[in-house]
């Protein structure tokens, strides 16, 4: 399983807007199981990208 468009162009988005504010990206995985991206930053910020990009 491969992240969707969607799910690609969401994430560019969330790590775009976090080095903006100069802000850490600790950990960034894909779950070909679930189909997930999971991007964990500093100030223990969760941020979980379905596949639709939401």
């Amino acid at each position: 399983m491969l992240p969707t468009t969607e799910q690609a162009l969401a994430c560019v988005r969330v790590c775009q807007m976090r080095s903006n504010l100069y802000k850490d990206i600790r950990l960034f995985r894909f779950d070909d199981k679930t189909g997930e991206v999971y991007i964990l930053s500093v100030d223990e910020l969760q941020i979980i990208v379905y596949p639709n990009g939401e």
